[in-house]
């Protein structure tokens, strides 16, 4: 795995996205700005996206990674439909383990997916992939749950 400084860049990202929040009006706009800031600046994050709830299913919204051809997931289909289903935060150290996992790239290895509530009602997720095993942890999903509510915020307030 690569090693870094978790919690030095979580410190210095969190403020980068509320400042976005506070700066940028366009709801699409901020989303693909957290989600450069996200890939840009950690580095074992090589797939960083938001799926969006629409019609039922999981939208597939701004992404930086490799394509997918996972546009529409249905909730408890894969990681990110379970995460739905089951109301919360999903980390998976090996995605090979997975049987409900829907493969976008044989190049990942691990997944984290962060609904993103506005009230009770999940709206949508974060979604990022590594292509490191268990590079996830509680300093990832703490930073990731965190910027969830900062983007919960941001769509309450629109």
């Amino acid at each position: 795995m690569i090693l870094v400084d978790k919690k030095v860049i979580f410190e210095r990202l969190l403020p980068m996205v509320e400042k976005a929040s506070r700066e940028i009006d366009d709801l699409d706009y901020f989303y693909h700005e957290v989600v450069k800031i996200l890939d840009s600046n950690v580095p074992y994050y090589n797939w960083t996206g938001f799926y969006f709830m629409q019609d039922g299913l999981l939208q597939l919204g701004p992404y930086i990674g490799r394509p997918t051809e996972h546009v529409k997931i249905k909730v408890g289909q894969g990681i990110c439909g379970r995460a739905v289903a089951e109301n919360s935060t999903i980390v998976v150290d090996d995605v090979t383990k997975e049987e409900n996992y829907l493969a976008c790239s044989i190049e990942t290895k691990s997944e984290i997916v962060v609904p993103i509530r506005v009230g009770d009602e999940i709206v949508g997720e974060i979604d990022i992939d590594s292509d490191e095993k268990g590079a996830f942890d509680d300093d990832d999903r703490r930073f990731l749950e965190a910027i969830a509510d900062i983007v919960s915020k941001k769509i309450a307030n629109k």
